[in-house]
């Protein structure tokens, strides 16, 4: 009898140890995901000059596929596992005679939080380019205001949930907002921004088993927690004077960064702009003004790594000859080389218009 009841003690603390070291064990996968699904929303009329637009609610079709990162490395960094993936979507602007169709192709960045329960939530940041099939033209398009090149910028900003239907099917529902220009390569330019609603089903190619590890609150902060950085950048303006429609445009900037938790910091900095579409206006006009502009900029930053995301707002102190509001926005991505050298882009816009997209080139100290 001693004999049978030390057996079954050992078998209880054997299976005892084999169900803890189940629940502990994660191994680490990147599955593969598919999906589909639709959208449907509504053109914003930012300007006077989009008439055409007005009571047009644009929808579209869209294919996914990414790569969920179930990793350690992903859940220490923002607990969360992100997706990272691709999506190809046919637009209809609801406005064929003008604004015609579109095809958008963009890459996206997807975290996913409380990915134990059933229903989970994600963000969605993306970047790519889109194709435009009716641009302006001053004899067979001239309504159009919104774009004039075929060829576009898109930028995509989205949050959503997730429901799992199965261990492999997912549906999802999100809102989204999304914005499309040519950075100020041609005018028009006002762009195409379009709030939307989506709805979808995705599926993974195999089971997916989450892991329920703990939440990590006290990330360990980066080494350098301030920085401070000089930019050059240039680009071309996004503005028709006289007969022309490309401007040169550059300037410098420098500001200063401090980490305030997570993976986030706070901007304050200044920048001197020159955009030679404001000196032909001004010859043009005859006036006397001074052409370049200086900002002060404030905002915010996401330190990902190599990869930084910055939105900032700002308010130009000098800015003689006046066409725009003085408030505007700033949003970039650069990624750092090392800790001194990195190189991006930004978009500076007033409200909803681009103003320019510009390349950049920067030393950290």
């Amino acid at each position: 009898m001693k004999n049978v009841c030390l057996l079954l003690i050992g078998l209880i603390f054997f299976n005892f140890k084999g169900h803890c070291q189940k629940d502990t064990v994660f191994v680490e996968s990147k599955p593969l995901f598919l999906g589909l699904s639709f959208d449907y929303g509504f053109l914003l009329r930012h300007s006077k000059s989009l008439r055409e637009i007005e009571d047009a609610y644009p929808f579209g079709i869209r294919a996914d596929g990414s790569k969920l990162l179930l990793t350690r490395k992903s859940w220490e960094f923002c607990n969360c596992f992100p997706r990272v993936g691709v999506s190809l979507a046919y637009w209809n602007w609801d406005n064929a005679e003008v604004l015609g169709s579109g095809i958008v192709g963009v890459g996206y960045l997807e975290p996913y939080f409380f990915t134990q329960k059933r229903t989970n939530l994600f963000v969605r940041m993306g970047l790519g380019g889109s194709y435009l099939t009716d641009p302006f033209d001053e004899v067979n398009n001239p309504r159009n205001q919104s774009y004039s090149t075929r060829l576009a910028f898109a930028i995509v900003l989205g949050a959503g949930l997730n429901y799992r239907i199965t261990d492999k099917l997912n549906f999802r529902l999100a809102a989204k907002y999304s914005h499309i220009s040519n950075g100020g390569v041609s005018s028009p330019n006002k762009g195409l921004n379009f709030p939307t609603i989506s709805v979808g089903l995705n599926t993974s190619l195999v089971p997916i088993d989450y892991p329920n590890l703990p939440k990590i609150s006290n990330r360990k902060p980066p080494e350098d927690k301030t920085r401070l950085s000089l930019v050059h950048f240039s680009g071309l303006s996004n503005a028709t004077v006289g007969e022309r429609d490309q401007f040169y445009v550059f300037g410098f900037s420098g500001h200063f960064s401090r980490w305030v938790g997570g993976r986030s910091a706070i901007t304050i900095g200044t920048e001197f702009i020159a955009d030679f579409a404001r000196r032909e206006q001004i010859q043009l006009e005859d006036a006397d003004a001074m052409f370049p502009q200086g900002g002060l900029l404030v905002g915010h930053e996401f330190w990902l790594g190599k990869i930084t995301f910055s939105q900032q707002l700002g308010i130009y102190y000098f800015n003689q000859f006046l066409t725009t509001d003085d408030v505007y926005q700033r949003y970039g991505l650069t990624y750092s080389f090392n800790k001194q050298i990195f190189t991006g882009f930004s978009l500076k816009a007033h409200r909803h218009v681009a103003d320019f997209f510009d390349l950049r080139v920067g030393f950290t100290f």
